[in-house]
């Protein structure tokens, strides 16, 4: 895979299956990777796999819920790519 180094990735259903592969993929390769999902105990298990992986519980059927996630993950780690 291309070096990720510098990016930030968003991956909606991180904590489990397809999701966690992505997000293993993408920090793997050195991109800086959201996690999200509604079970937090999944992603924070998902992301601790990864210094690079960061876990953010949201719901992403509801508008609000999305708007603070992006708020607070790029304020942590830059804009999304």
């Amino acid at each position: 895979m291309t070096d990720l180094t510098g990016k930030h990735a968003l991956v909606t259903g991180g904590g489990s299956g397809i999701g966690a592969s992505i997000a293993a993929t993408l920090a793997g390769a050195g991109a800086r990777v959201t996690i999200v999902g509604r079970r937090k105990d999944a992603l924070d298990q998902t992301a601790a796999c990864a210094a690079n992986m960061f876990a953010v519980a949201a719901d992403v059927t509801d508008e609000d819920s999305i708007e603070k996630l992006y708020k607070q993950a790029e304020t942590a780690r830059g804009p999304f790519d």
